[in-house]
């Protein structure tokens, strides 16, 4: 019965002793009381309860890690601390995820701010290293940032030196917290500078890489890039096909180290070509031009009119961010692969054709001497120039080629059409062709529903896409009145002495040269290059057929 007595009492201490708490239960193990055996048998429960604390712990903030990029709050708080970081206006990142360590970006997108590289960055399909610790504790090694595609708009200068160095300061700033060492695109797409359609400041400074594969890598306290594929635009080099472009960015300067294009049959390469930062970067350098089709090089309106192949060396300079923009500027020789050929197109050639009974006009190769080419704002000039086409004629004088006024624009048109101006050597731009740009007029006209997405994530993106809409628009525009350019010069061209041995009031009014015994003829430039020379045609068929 005492023994009986003695378990139960033991059984219920027990009972109370183990409701007490763990650090009662320890300082009475601790005291002895109950004996070693008891001790440890409360020191092996007290073991296991603690254990299963910690796994539950360990469990729920192993869950949270997981989770926590799930969260809303997360969310926020990488679009406040990105846009922070780039110095944006506004920054946006959709489906943030981390799967099998790496994070990934469905889209990215920001649009600068004052001390900004760019005017705006969208970039889709991102992903970079991401362990789960990282954004919580310890440094963020991201490793590589790998993106799918990304289209950057960057800036082509600052209003101040002030602004230009902070603007400098935000493509070379390294995080502490967050660490890459690479950038990685597979469809990069890259634009710089602007155009001002405004006729007392024309400036045309676009440039563009587009669809290429690009690698950018930090390099004492730079980036190196590295393009390859795709396409390289600026001013009347259009196009290009990006064989290998190799730049080096620093503090103050980017210098090209490589770069080799393919335009049609021939091929640019650039030698020494470097800009020197600051609130007007300024471009120095050459561009080489090996065996190029003119018709990679000019405007689509040309091409009945022109045909050809030439090379030469011209100096860049100029700035993204000053009234004359890039200038090219060098001097052309013809010989062997190089020669212009002028089509049977013009009207004075036409004319000539039905004169002279001798000779025929149809197309004219130019394949000896030489000219000076400067493009610059918006502008061309051919000055210096001397050709020759054998016996049958030769070319001395000038020529420049800009956009009309508005005025000029106003009576070619009944009205003023627009404020945009194609550059002067655009390939690909299409004359008399507005289809494209008629159908996006009476889209708008109609009142065309925007195909945007909804919901306030999606407003810095729609903006983009507006943006583009309306750049889209303007180089439609652009193709439309390419064929509007306006052409200004003074020619004199000579033509065989028997030219019009046929037609004595011809031989009369243009009397050979008696040193040369070649028939001079002046040729004034003035219009469109549908009205160029017609003058002189007209006049000429109306002596030669009269009598």
């Amino acid at each position: 019965m005492e023994v009986d007595q003695t378990q139960s009492f033991n059984q219920k201490l027990s009972q109370w002793i183990a409701s007490q708490g763990f650090w009662f239960q320890l300082r009475h193990s601790m005291s002895g009381g109950g004996g070693w055996a008891m001790t440890l048998s409360h020191l092996l429960r007290l073991g296991f309860k603690v254990l299963i604390a910690l796994l539950v712990a360990a469990g729920g903030f192993g869950v949270y890690l997981v989770k926590r990029v799930d969260a809303e709050s997360f969310a926020e708080s990488l679009d406040a601390s990105v846009k922070t970081s780039l110095g944006a206006k506004d920054a946006k990142l959709l489906g943030f995820s981390r799967i099998q360590g790496d994070a990934q970006i469905t889209r990215f997108g920001a649009e600068g701010g004052d001390e900004s590289f760019f005017r705006s960055v969208d970039a889709g399909n991102v992903r970079f290293k991401m362990d789960l610790l990282d954004g919580i504790a310890g440094d963020w090694d991201a490793g590589t940032l790998i993106a799918k595609w990304m289209e950057l708009d960057l800036k082509a200068g600052a209003d101040t030196p002030d602004a230009a160095a902070r603007i400098g300061e935000s493509l070379f700033r390294e995080w502490p917290k967050f660490q890459f060492s690479s950038v990685e695109v597979d469809d990069a797409t890259l634009s710089w500078g602007y155009h001002s359609p405004l006729p007392q400041n024309r400036i045309d400074t676009r440039g563009r890489i587009e669809h290429s594969r690009m690698a950018a890598t930090r390099s004492g306290g730079g980036w190196r890039l590295v393009f390859s594929g795709g396409k390289f635009s600026q001013n009347w080099l259009q196009g290009l096909e990006i064989e290998k472009l190799v730049m080096e960015v620093m503090p103050g300067s980017l210098v090209v180290k490589e770069g080799n294009f393919r335009c049609g049959t021939g091929t640019v390469t650039f030698h020494d070509v470097s800009v020197t930062g600051g609130d007007k970067p300024a471009f120095h350098g050459k561009v080489e031009i090996s065996r190029v089709e003119i018709a990679q090089l000019l405007p689509k309106a040309l091409e009945p009119f022109l045909e050809g192949v030439l090379s030469g060396n011209f100096a860049l300079s100029g700035s993204t961010n000053a009234a004359g923009g890039i200038q090219l500027e060098g001097d052309v020789t013809l010989g062997g692969d190089s020669v212009v050929s002028v089509r049977e197109r013009l009207h004075l050639l036409k004319s000539l054709s039905v004169v002279d009974v001798y000779n025929s006009y149809r197309k004219i190769d130019f394949n000896r001497g030489s000219f000076h080419l400067k493009s610059s704002g918006g502008v061309l000039e051919l000055s210096r120039v001397d050709l020759k086409a054998d016996e049958l004629m030769t070319l001395q004088g000038r020529l420049k080629v800009r956009p009309p006024s508005e005025k000029e624009m106003a009576g070619a048109v009944g009205e003023n059409p627009g404020n945009s101006f194609a550059p002067i050597f655009q390939a690909g731009t299409p004359a008399g062709s507005n289809e494209a740009g008629d159908d996006i007029s009476l889209r708008k006209a109609a009142g065309e529903p925007k195909v945007t997405q909804q919901g306030k994530e999606m407003e810095i993106f729609n903006r983009r896409a507006q943006v583009k809409s309306e750049e889209q628009f303007k180089m439609d525009a652009i193709a439309r009145e390419s064929q509007m350019l306006r052409y200004e010069g003074d020619f004199r061209i000579t033509i065989p002495g028997d030219a019009f041995e046929r037609v004595e009031v011809l031989r009369s009014t243009f009397p050979a040269d008696a040193s040369t015994g070649r028939i001079p003829i002046d040729v004034p430039i003035q219009g469109t290059i549908y009205e160029v020379t017609r003058r002189q045609a007209e006049e000429l068929l109306e002596i030669g057929t009269k009598h």
